[in-house]
């Protein structure tokens, strides 16, 4: 049986939201040091994921964010964690149709992204992530957006895990 530990006090306004930074590796996790929630370690092929293991996905302000929902079915006795980050690139171009097209045919990629507090989060870093939906719109009128846009998911037994910014930025 499971007891709360802890409550949660009101919080300063000193936080906010959406995506600085997406970071990507290839997969599949082999294993996760963890520690409260906090991520310290990435194994993948049998060694610790670096800062150069990963490509980093730069996004415009204000465009991208990510979403968990709990599903919770007391009739099951079953609980998990949809994950979906949804990332925006401006200008439509043939490389990054061509890295996009590679990033859908993957099916195990290890995912972190940086919030705009500066944390670091993870998605679907056990079950490995991959990408669910992508759209490129060339716009209409001058001031619209021409690009992607790209939702990386999946599903964990646990919530989001904090990561340890060493392991994707040096």
């Amino acid at each position: 049986m499971f007891k709360l530990t802890a409550g949660f006090t009101l919080d300063c306004n000193d936080s906010n939201g959406g995506v600085e930074k997406i970071f990507i590796a290839n997969g599949p996790v082999q294993s996760i040091t963890a520690s409260s929630g906090v991520v310290t370690a990435i194994t993948v092929g049998g060694s610790a994921l670096t800062p150069s293991d990963f490509f980093t996905f730069e996004v415009p302000r204000q465009t991208s964010s990510f979403t968990e929902t709990a599903t919770v079915s007391q009739e099951n006795g079953t609980l998990f964690f949809d994950q979906a980050l949804t990332m925006v690139f401006n200008k439509m171009e043939a490389t990054k149709r061509n890295e996009l097209l590679l990033m859908g045919q993957a099916t195990n990629m290890v995912v972190v992204f940086k919030y705009n507090n500066g944390v670091y989060w993870s998605v679907s870093l056990e079950r490995g992530a991959y990408m669910t939906s992508g759209s490129t719109t060339s716009g209409t009128a001058y001031g619209d957006r021409n690009g992607y846009e790209i939702v990386i998911s999946g599903a964990e037994l646990e919530p989001t895990y904090e990561i340890t910014s060493t392991i994707v930025e040096a």
